[in-house]
């Protein structure tokens, strides 16, 4: 099940055929925090913002998986430095933009649907 699809998704939440894709006032806390713990790619995640705690590391190597007309999903613990030289530390799963057409390069925002990729 995708996060923002069917019955049980927040689409006025996450909808990537709209831009921006994540609207989070318009869906409580709770419900959002819910509908991220379902996330099958662990692509979105979440914090407190009043949380000085770190977000737990995940121990275990490095995975990568191709996801067939989708996203590169990298496992595992990564830091990511952007084009600005901004650095980001990632854990657990993160979704690799393979069709080029995402907004939020170098992370996927779900334009390969839309966009037709094929591998």
């Amino acid at each position: 099940m995708e996060t923002w699809k069917g019955k049980d998704g927040l689409l006025d939440v996450f909808n990537p055929m709209e831009k921006p894709w994540i609207k989070p006032n318009a869906a409580s806390t709770e419900r959002i925090i819910e509908q991220i713990t379902k996330c099958p790619s662990g692509a979105l995640s979440f914090y407190y913002n009043e949380d000085a705690n770190p977000p737990e590391e995940v121990v275990t190597n490095t995975k990568v998986e191709v996801m067939e007309n989708g996203p590169l999903l990298v496992y595992g613990n990564l830091t990511v430095t952007h084009k600005n030289g901004e650095i980001e530390n990632k854990n657990k799963v993160t979704a690799f933009c393979r069709c080029g057409q995402s907004s939020n390069k170098p992370y996927c925002d779900g334009s390969h649907i839309t966009s037709g990729f094929q591998e």
